[in-house]
């Protein structure tokens, strides 16, 4: 029996609860990931325009030739669904579609000097004008030729390549964890000031805590149960319990303190108790030097 999915248990979360945990970047390639799943080919120019940009940026992330059966695919898929009814033909805009594709193998995709590219790009660009001028020649492609040339296996070949160009795109931008975030932060004060800042909207927040925890993802607590008690110790104090603090000494004093030895050592350290007025047992009074440490009252 197939696992059913956690993430599908319940009410979806709204995009404002999905902004608060998952970074911009990954919202966007997993919804370029349903695109292409779902078939959406009226978005496919959407999706070469981002795999344009990112592969101009880091070439390395496909092949060449991976990157240009990627991207003229996308567009050429796109050129064929806006050709396929006549009365839905928009011929300014299946034109600028083909010039987006000339473009596409002039400016790089045939770089790596493939000249299957650019005769590839040359005989669908005369395809598709042969398609607008003729009707009964359209017909006749729709009906025999794109299903085999245009169907599930395109469709197949045009997922693993995005597919491919998502996964490594995440590779190479791995969401940092708690101390690498801090660290960002702390390198652009300005940033740090404006996420401190930064209030989610209780309602989204609380729809997204809930959604998570009926997941069951948070284990049990780990840390002991009196992890933390000095600050409650602290919180406690009685509230007649007074301590005024010895006044700064300055370095002359402090070094001179430092050369008495014996009973005048003894002596001036006794004479700065006096100055701590402290309404406690002496008992439970810690002094060590200058520093003094008020132990927990009980």
């Amino acid at each position: 029996m197939q696992s059913q999915d956690p993430w599908e248990n319940g009410p979806p979360l709204l995009l404002p609860s999905l902004h608060l945990f998952i970074p911009p970047l990954r919202l966007v390639s997993a919804a370029m990931w349903q695109v292409v799943q779902r078939r959406d080919v009226h978005d496919y120019g959407m999706l070469e325009e981002f795999v344009t940009t990112v592969t101009e940026i880091v070439p390395e992330l496909l092949s060449c030739s991976q990157r240009a059966q990627l991207v003229l695919g996308l567009r050429a898929r796109l050129v064929l669904e806006l050709c396929r009814i006549e009365q839905t033909l928009d011929l300014q805009n299946i034109q600028q579609h083909l010039d987006r594709i000339r473009s596409l193998t002039s400016t790089g995709e045939a770089e790596s000097g493939d000249a299957e590219v650019e005769l590839s790009e040359s005989n669908f660009v005369e395809l598709v004008e042969s398609l607008l001028k003729d009707p009964s020649e359209r017909e006749n492609f729709y009906q025999d030729v794109f299903p085999v040339e245009f169907g599930p296996k395109y469709d197949t070949a045009i997922q693993m390549l995005m597919l491919e160009f998502l996964s490594r795109l995440e590779k190479l931008l791995p969401i940092p964890d708690l101390e690498q975030t801090a660290s960002l932060l702390n390198a652009v004060p300005s940033a740090l000031e404006k996420c401190v800042q930064f209030v989610p909207d209780p309602k989204q927040l609380r729809t997204l805590l809930q959604y998570h925890r009926k997941l069951g993802h948070l284990d049990s607590i780990r840390t002991p149960s009196s992890f933390g008690d000095c600050i409650l110790s602290s919180l406690s104090l009685p509230p007649y319990v007074r301590v005024v603090a010895a006044p700064d000494v300055d370095s002359d004093t402090q070094s001179e303190s430092m050369n008495l030895e014996g009973m005048e050592a003894r002596e001036l350290m006794e004479n700065r108790t006096k100055e701590i007025d402290v309404l406690v047992p002496a008992d439970k009074v810690n002094i060590t030097g200058s520093q003094m440490s008020l132990d927990h009252y009980q």
